[in-house]
């Protein structure tokens, strides 16, 4: 018997979140109340900054040296989007040391490792055959202006941002450059380039989306504007996820994960899931088995009468444990999924180390 429990007081706000708000982010405009001259202004910057940042990743494709005056830290998840494309929030880090300016710009660019093909001729009877559209050049592009906020005391500065995609590979190319300088100072630029595997959602499998371990997961009042969204797209329906600046945790702290399931087995609309979480101590001797939670159950008996993947409704087991009775030490969570209907299994891990005092 386990003992301890899970924290369920605010798994209502994401275990059955109404669909995910990942439209593909635009970029900001300037304030509407700005004068007509003011926007001018502003409307000529960011067409500048676009066109430096653009020919910065051209080059870069090219093969010439790329600029990397700073490092980027990248780390990213991955979440099913309703018309079965990726979703794929992502989060930089940058050294506050390593740079001058809080205010950048950033140009984005997804592309595939492997193109799409072609799309055939058409004809029609009694008319000449015309040839298909070609496919977009890029799987994804975007650019941002970015002022980066206050960072927690010996952390690096941190903004998070997303993009859509399909499943596949694909090389991800950033440019980012110093913006509002003091005169005379020159900007600090860097290019990276970062590889992703995008799972494949589409593909009926029963699959997970990205575990993500959260300090927080806290409930809004409402979604938010497609302009608040591009720059908290962590923000899940009405659910706002904060994810763990790394996996080491106090005593005091709890754990908190969050992921959704796809592609489940349905009877009626409605699935029929267990979801075990068993953890592992890791010690001198080798793994030993730990502890583990009750068992959590998504079924018709547990699942409201209105619960329906196809209207947009996501299925989850978020996990919230308090780490107080945790012995300091490394740790490995088995997440075992299991589909009843089908009798099929699934597992995911996280391993995360609890702090002594």
């Amino acid at each position: 018997m386990p003992f301890f429990r899970l924290r369920r007081g605010w798994l209502w706000s994401v275990a059955l979140l109404a669909g995910l708000l990942i439209a593909a982010p635009v970029p900001a405009s300037a304030d509407q109340k700005e004068d007509k001259k003011q926007q001018e202004k502003v409307s000529k910057e960011q067409k500048q900054e676009a066109e430096a940042l653009v020919k910065l990743v051209d080059e870069a494709m090219k093969g010439q040296p790329a600029p990397a005056d700073f490092t980027l830290g990248w780390r990213n998840d991955f979440m099913k989007s309703r018309d079965l494309s990726v979703y794929v929030p992502f989060t930089l880090s940058i050294d506050p040391s390593a740079i001058n300016s809080r205010s950048l710009g950033m140009y984005l660019r997804v592309v595939a490792k492997t193109p799409p093909p072609a799309a055939p001729a058409t004809k029609e009877a009694g008319t000449e055959t015309k040839a298909a559209p070609a496919p977009p050049l890029f799987a994804f592009e975007d650019i941002h202006l970015v002022e980066l906020k206050d960072p927690v005391k010996g952390q690096p500065y941190r903004f998070s941002r997303a993009i859509q995609v399909r499943g596949g590979e694909y090389d991800v190319y950033l440019a980012v450059r110093e913006r509002k300088l003091g005169k005379n100072q020159k900007p600090k630029v860097t290019v990276h380039k970062q590889t992703l595997a995008v799972p494949d959602y589409a593909n009926g499998q029963l699959t997970t989306s990205t575990v993500i371990v959260a300090d927080a997961v806290e409930p809004l009042a409402a979604g938010l504007s497609p302009e608040e969204q591009l720059e908290k797209p962590y923000t899940i329906g009405t659910a706002q996820i904060t994810p763990a600046t790394d996996d080491q945790f106090a005593k005091n702290q709890d754990l908190n994960l969050i992921f959704f399931i796809y592609n489940p087995t349905l009877k009626e609309k409605k699935p029929d899931l267990t979801v075990e979480y068993k953890f592992h101590r890791k010690t001198a001797e080798g793994e030993k088995y730990f502890n583990k939670t009750e068992p959590t159950k998504l079924s018709a008996e547990t699942l409201p009468p209105t619960f329906d993947l196809d209207a947009g409704f996501q299925l989850s087991a978020p996990l919230s444990v308090p780490l107080a009775l945790f012995p300091e030490g490394d740790y490995r969570l088995e997440i075992e999924i299991t589909d009843n209907f089908a009798q099929k299994k699934l597992t995911r891990e996280v391993f995360f180390t609890v702090l002594g005092p």
